[in-house]
């Protein structure tokens, strides 16, 4: 079944994907400034994600006189949401030739970089086998 998230771990998940960089809740709370998570919900969110294996934690920033952990995305944006379609009932192999399809109709600045990055997701894919 993979990992489900509710709409607010979604939401966070998602600001998590786009930001890039491990981040500590102080620092989710300071740069997530569309939300008004309260730092106790926040905390909550974070035990959650934590335990559906969506995150975890990967090192500490030092606030004031304690430490807080950093905590990074064990899952990208794509895999998840591939493995939404996929429990959904979506045909992958049909999922898969579509993207083929948007991807090469998709204007790129330079093919290269295209195929260069599909290669790399190929091969990721090939040495999970």
């Amino acid at each position: 079944m993979g990992i489900v998230l509710t709409r607010r771990e979604e939401e966070l998940m998602s600001f998590l994907w786009d930001y890039g960089e491990p981040l500590a809740a102080s620092e989710i709370l300071a740069k997530c400034t569309e939300r008004t998570w309260s730092d106790q919900y926040l905390q909550v969110m974070i035990r959650s994600l934590e335990k559906k294996g969506a995150i975890e934690p990967c090192g500490m920033l030092r606030v004031g006189n304690h430490y807080a952990r950093k905590f990074h995305c064990l899952l990208t944006k794509e895999e998840y949401y591939i493995q939404l379609a996929e429990n959904h009932g979506v045909n992958t192999s049909l999922f898969a030739k579509a993207a083929v399809t948007l991807a090469a109709r998709c204007p790129v600045e330079d093919p290269k970089d295209l195929l260069q990055e599909l290669e790399q997701i190929l091969e990721t894919y090939k040495n999970e086998d």
